[in-house]
């Protein structure tokens, strides 16, 4: 059994080394976007219970961090790139959308008696 593995494993590790990483960051992007546009409009819909505010916010929050990525990619050694600030935000947005199929607070009944 562990010799069938080691043969497998000495199979498997050269295809391993064979992989490039993407040099273009796409992916990473889109993510990031995902992730900040998902856990601010989260935070957002629990305070204020308004899906559409959640999102706009959730997504402009994405955005801004893109562009503030982009604005200082020069000082940090990187390129800016249209292409990246647009993965961003269409994670952001992408992201922003988990409020959706969250319900809201009950409403509290208010009785004048």
């Amino acid at each position: 059994m562990t010799i069938s593995l080691l043969i497998l494993l000495f199979c498997i590790s050269p295809a391993l080394n064979a992989q490039e990483d993407s040099d273009k960051g796409h992916a990473e992007h889109f993510i990031a976007g995902t992730v900040i546009g998902g856990a601010t409009s989260y935070f957002v819909f629990k305070k204020t219970d308004d899906k559409w505010k959640a999102w706009l916010i959730g997504t402009g929050a994405a955005v801004v961090a893109g562009l503030a990525k982009e604005a200082i990619d020069p000082t940090i050694g990187g390129k800016r790139s249209a292409e990246d600030f647009a993965y961003t935000a269409l994670g952001g947005s992408f992201g922003a959308c988990i409020v959706i199929p969250l319900k809201s607070k009950p409403k509290e009944v208010v009785y004048l008696y």
